[in-house]
Parts: C-alpha cells; structure tokens; sequence
C-alpha cells in the first residue's frame, strides 16, 4: 500500500479560519477565533491520518517576488494587528505540539509545497507514495501529475491529473499560462486585458503555451491578437510571477523528518488548559485513541 504525504497551505489555512469564523475572545478579551478555527480545522485534516505531514508557511519578510515587483500585492488590505498576533500564537503552538512545519525567509508557502512536492516525484520511490497538498490556490495546480492531488478543503473538493484535463482539455503545467492570460487582481499582477478565461482556454488548447501562442500570432483573429500584441509584456511577466520558485533549502529534505508524531498530551494542555478550548477536547481525544505510540494505525484512501 502506498504512503502518503500531505502537505498543507497553512497561511491559507489561518486565513481561512479568520475570516470564517464568528468572532471569538479569550478571558483577557483578545481575540482568538483564527487559533481556535485552525487546530479546529487541522484536526480534521489530521484524521486522515497521513503518513507524512508538514505545514509550508509564508515567509513574514519581503519575498523574492515583492523585491522583485513593489507593485506585487501592493493592493492587498494591511492585516490588522489582531491577526498577526493570532498567527504568531498559532506557529508557536504548531511548534509547541511537534507538529512538522516549514517558512523559509524570502519564500512563499507555494514555493516550499512545490519544491517538496518536485522532490518527492524525483525519488527513486516516488511510485509508493501519494502526495496530497491542502490549498484553495489555482497556481498549485500546475504541481498535478500521477501520484499528486489538490484538495480544497473549503470547497470540499479534490483535483487530479486526469480531473484536470477533462476540465480544461489541457495539462496542468498550462495553468500558469492560462493565469497569465486571465489573472485577477488579487495579486495585484497585470495581465492580457480583454481575454476572457473560455477565450483563453482555447488559445492554450489550440497553441499550447504563452510562447506557442505569440508564436502563432498570425492565425488569432484580428482583434484578439492585437490584444495579446498589446498585453503581451505583461503575459511574459505575470507567467514569471505565477511559476513556482525553487527553495534550495528544501531541496533533498528527508521525507522521515515530517513523520507525523504530535504530543497528544501536549496539544490538550495548551489548547484546553492553556488557551480553554474545551470543545477541541473531543477531538483530540479521538485522534489520540486512532495513534498507538506515535504510529498510525491506518492510511487515508
């Protein structure tokens, strides 16, 4: 039977558990709801019981990209202090509860989960292990192929190789360039204005990828190639943005380092005595009965 590592976006993880959550204040009157909704979250992950588990975190320091590009998620709301405090208590308990974790200074959480990811398909043994990696982000799915899924955790959906091509009729290493055509704001990347995402698709089935594409300029119709003649800096740039880094830091990382081997005993007293959480009780205490000494006593499909 397969192993199987799961990989999870965490900074999209504490996003989502801020914002999804009603507010929430401990006896102090700080603000809490992010701590409680991640371990509320991640414990569900957890049952899945996979092999291997580590968590990529965005770096808290200028990126490669944003030294790169000043005006690269320029646009995005400064993160209320609440939030960033919120944030540092939930490293520190992920640290605290021997829970595998990486942030590397400079990168993003995408650029750790696709170096590992690349890693793993890599090994000698990549045919014996299932990657899973945990993230809402469309540019993590260019990392699909056999043996690699993306499961959005809020959508309650998951996308493999084969999902994805029936979906787009092209494979997943097209995605960046699909992006670059129709990127929205959220990044704050300029892009081909006025290409619409069915326009797009077919231009990347037809041609395949952006330098395919100007390539075969002189068989688009008029007004859709002067629209990529115009926008065509702008591809070439946000095509760089959207491609994952490699981080040489997590390159040739031993996969045994992520054995997932949590203090159980440990994660009931900070988040139950410590931060009273008491309705994560439960399920603390039922991951802790499916572990027997620190082994798994089953594998997710």
């Amino acid at each position: 039977m397969k192993k199987t590592l799961m990989i999870l976006d965490g900074s999209w993880f504490v996003f989502r558990a801020y914002y999804g959550m009603p507010p929430l204040e401990d006896n102090e009157g700080r603000p809490v709801q992010a701590i409680f909704g991640f371990f509320r979250l991640l414990l569900v992950l957890l049952r899945q019981k996979a092999d291997y588990f580590v968590i990529a975190w965005d770096s808290p320091a200028q990126t490669l990209r944003s030294a790169g590009d000043k005006e690269y998620k320029a646009n995005r709301v400064k993160l209320p202090d609440e939030f960033k405090y919120q944030m540092w208590s939930i490293k520190e308990l992920v640290w605290l509860c021997n829970i595998p974790f990486l942030e590397v200074p400079g990168y993003e959480a995408d650029d750790i989960i696709g170096t590992l990811v690349k890693n793993e398909q890599s090994s000698t043994d990549a045919w014996e292990l299932k990657i899973k990696v945990v993230s809402s982000d469309k540019d993590l799915k260019q990392l699909l192929k056999p043996g690699v899924l993306v499961w959005d955790d809020m959508k309650h959906e998951e996308t493999n190789e084969e999902l994805f091509r029936i979906k787009h009729w092209f494979g997943p290493l097209l995605i960046v360039d699909f992006l670059a055509l129709v990127w929205d704001s959220a990044d704050n990347i300029k892009w081909v204005a006025g290409i619409g995402k069915k326009w797009a698709e077919k231009l990347i089935q037809t041609y395949g990828s952006i330098e395919q594409i100007y390539e075969n300029l002189d068989k688009i119709t008029w007004s859709t190639k002067q629209k990529l003649i115009d926008g065509k800096e702008e591809a070439y740039r946000c095509k760089e943005m959207i491609a994952l880094m490699e981080v040489p830091s997590c390159v040739n990382l031993d996969r045994e380092q992520f054995t997932f081997n949590p203090d159980f005993d440990l994660m009931i007293k900070v988040l139950i005595d410590d931060w009273n959480f008491p309705k994560l009780q439960k399920a603390i205490t039922e991951l802790k009965n499916e572990y027997k000494w620190g082994t798994q006593l089953g594998l997710f499909g």
